[in-house]
């Protein structure tokens, strides 16, 4: 099983967090997860790209395990959402 990971658009001066959309290559299902963008330390506020990389490897390990012991759940993307009829409130 190898999963994958596509990280979505974001402005590195400006986002505070971005998804990231994991892909299991067996099936093609996927798993969403919104992750924060680290800021260095200094008061200049600019993301700290070296430690986002980290982040978004060690989100995959983390995904890769949850999936393994079952702990984490990928859907198909092109699976239609079960809308539930919203409860009538007439007397």
């Amino acid at each position: 099983m190898a999963i994958t990971y596509t990280v979505g658009e974001y402005d590195p001066a400006t986002s505070d967090s971005v998804e990231v959309i994991y892909v299991n290559s067996e099936n093609g299902f996927e798993h969403k997860r919104i992750i924060n963008i680290p800021r260095l330390q200094d008061s200049s506020g600019v993301m700290d790209e070296e430690y986002f990389a980290e982040i978004l490897e060690g989100q995959l390990r983390g995904v890769e395990n949850k999936l393994r012991v079952g702990a984490v759940t990928f859907t198909d993307p092109n699976a239609q959402s079960e809308e539930v009829p919203a409860e009538s409130t007439a007397p």
